[in-house]
């Protein structure tokens, strides 16, 4: 899996995220020429310069943990208003539910969204555009540990386990000992697990007139952002809707967007992907939804994802996933 996709590299990140970068810096009394050229929180990032950014601190101060260290670090001014307004919430499953709607305030691209499995609560990631990088990777699954424990007021506080779909990790087990759970490497997408209940903690400085305020400011900031992340994020949800139909080419899609199929290309390449990459995205995250469930035949999930016929299903899930989709069911039910 390659880093630094190019579908991502256009997109952006929170500015507030330099104030991250360059306090960790100056703690270590070092010089780093990147960080000192930029000023904090001046505007929004790229996903490229913020690989950038990250790369030349971690050659800059000689150290493969900086992913680590700077998740550790993480705290509301780090990441914006979705980080004070999720602080003022009343729960952890309110918090994480208006991080999922403002989440494209922090980083373009890739959403999380909660999911329920097993008496365990996840936010997991959708890899519709390609890959970050493991150290940009390391920053977003462990700042949201560290987020977790300042919002509940347990510093102790220890996931289940978390996810992700790169091989290995730089200074794994140091991530691994912040985390305070296991590590699985190779998995389908970077998630992070956890018992469910602690989706009712309280938060401990949850306050509903800042609440209130943060809600506003947010919902303004979200509506005067560019849309670029946002399309791609509403073919996606067509697609998924339309599969089982039969009815998701470019054609159908654009049709139920009220535009022509030129225009629709268009936005997705000023997204950062193609109508094409796009699909088979979100096939393979579909077919691995349905491949968990044993009453689903594999000729029955071809269908659903579109195909006329499970050979070139076959094909495209290996392609993606370097299994054949029998043996990643068989392996999904030995876990």
């Amino acid at each position: 899996m390659k880093e630094r996709d190019s579908r991502l590299a256009g997109l952006s990140v929170t500015g507030d995220l330099m104030s991250l970068v360059s306090s960790y810096v100056s703690e270590q009394r070092r010089s780093v020429p990147a960080v000192m050229s930029r000023e904090d929180g001046a505007r929004r990032l790229t996903f490229d310069e913020w690989w950038s950014l990250l790369d030349s601190v971690r050659d800059g101060l000689g150290s493969s943990a900086i992913g680590v260290d700077l998740a550790r670090r993480v705290s509301p001014e780090h990441v914006g208003v979705i980080g004070y307004l999720t602080l003022s919430c009343q729960t952890v499953l309110e918090a994480f539910q208006y991080f999922e709607r403002f989440q494209t305030l922090l980083y373009e691209g890739p959403k999380a969204r909660l999911e329920l499995r097993d008496g365990l609560a996840g936010l997991v990631w959708d890899t519709s555009f390609g890959g970050s990088t493991r150290v940009s990777d390391q920053v977003i699954l462990g700042g949201f540990v560290t987020f977790l424990r300042r919002m509940t007021g347990q510093s102790e506080l220890t996931i289940e386990r978390a996810e992700t779909w790169w091989s290995d990790l730089p200074a794994s087990d140091l991530f691994e000992r912040h985390l305070g759970g296991g590590l699985v490497c190779g998995a389908s997408a970077n998630a992070l697990w956890f018992d469910a209940n602690v989706l009712t903690l309280p938060l401990v400085s949850h306050d509903d007139v800042a609440f209130r305020a943060l809600n506003d400011k947010a919902t303004a900031a979200l509506a005067n952002m560019p849309d670029l992340g946002r399309f791609a994020d509403t073919v996606r949800q067509l697609m998924i809707e339309r599969l089982p139909l039969g009815d998701a080419d470019q054609s159908a899609i654009a049709s139920r967007l009220a535009m022509s199929e030129r225009t629709l290309l268009r936005r997705l390449r000023q997204s950062g992907i193609s109508f094409r990459d796009l699909l088979g995205q979100v096939r393979v995250e579909l077919a691995q939804v349905y491949l968990r469930d044993q009453h689903l035949t594999l000729s029955e999930i071809a269908l659903l994802l579109g195909y006329s016929e499970q050979a070139p299903f076959n094909r495209a899930f290996r392609k993606a996933t370097g299994k054949t989709p029998g043996k990643w069911r068989a392996e999904f039910m030995l876990t």
